[in-house]
């Protein structure tokens, strides 16, 4: 009865092994695509089209004066844990609460999973790991864990992300999915995300109400992920004090391989608690502390 298991378990790890280079190295891999040689009728570039969403998104949210704090939800699919297990972190990160104050950039996390609580917080200052309560000092799990950070902070909270980040934007063909028209943004976003020094997006902007509606990008943070791309798709928002802010996400890698990887949601929100640096410093406390406010349905 014993050999079962431990059969399934070596061919999991036959599939890792094999699929684990496809990740690495993959300069073969057309990511992302060219822009038009001819320019468009409706006289538009991109910059133009990004202030569009940015706008539709309630502008800067650099400038908001408070916090915002989330709980989310959500779930890893088999494949991605086996061939990313760092990234995916998946034995901590199922559920979150998230702690932001985008006037200074503190962005603490809170991810509670089978294995435990996992407390990451980034600031100008930097980041710092915890696992259960004990400091994180591996090299590769910091690398990890600044990239997937900055990714989710770019997936919550919108396009202000991009403002300090991406000097330009071009514009690529406008495109169709589930019979829907996009216009297409091509940035250089420096830094990348984590530590790499760059990576590259498409924005895909919703031609009729100019909400974002999905995120193609680089993964150049991390040594697993170099050569790979994926996708993430907003397919709900709230509004919350003025900003528009998704609720719901579903997550993809699009190169070398094709394949689900997330799908999370918002449970809650809220915002003005006024909590401080040593109220997330360590772990969620003091003001910080509460689950945010359940969203109504």
């Amino acid at each position: 009865m014993r050999s079962i298991p431990a059969f399934r378990s070596l061919r999991f790890l036959l599939v890792a092994l094999v699929l684990a280079p496809l990740f690495t190295g993959c300069a073969s891999v057309r990511f992302p695509p060219e822009p038009p040689a001819s320019p468009f009728a409706d006289g538009l570039d991109g910059d133009a089209i990004f202030a569009r969403t940015l706008a539709a998104h309630g502008g800067d949210l650099r400038t908001y004066p408070g916090d915002i704090n989330l709980s989310t939800d959500g779930r890893w699919f088999a494949l991605i844990q086996r061939i990313q297990p760092l990234v995916s972190d998946s034995g901590f990160r199922i559920r979150s609460e998230e702690r932001y104050r985008p006037r200074d950039g503190v962005y603490a996390i809170s991810h509670s999973g089978p294995q435990g609580i996992k407390h990451v917080v980034r600031s100008r200052d930097g980041l710092t790991v915890a696992y259960n309560g004990v400091r994180e000092t591996d090299p590769a799990k910091l690398r990890a864990t600044a990239m997937t950070n900055d990714a989710f902070r770019m997936f919550h909270f919108g396009p202000s992300f991009f403002l300090d980040r991406v000097d330009r934007w071009v514009r690529l063909d406008d495109a169709e999915d589930a019979g829907r028209r996009f216009h297409r943004l091509r940035g250089t976003v420096r830094p990348g995300f984590g530590e790499a020094a760059e990576d590259e997006v498409v924005l895909w902007i919703d031609r009729d109400d100019a909400r974002l509606y999905r995120i193609h990008m680089s993964l150049n943070g991390f040594e697993t992920t170099v050569g790979a791309h994926v996708d993430t798709t907003f397919l709900a928002y709230r509004e919350v004090d003025g900003y528009l802010l998704p609720v719901r996400f579903h997550e993809r890698v699009r190169g070398p391989l094709r394949i689900d990887a997330h799908t999370w949601w918002t449970t809650g929100v809220d915002t003005g608690r006024g909590w401080r640096d040593d109220d997330v410093r360590d772990a969620l406390s003091g003001s910080a502390a509460a689950p945010a406010t359940p969203l109504a349905p």
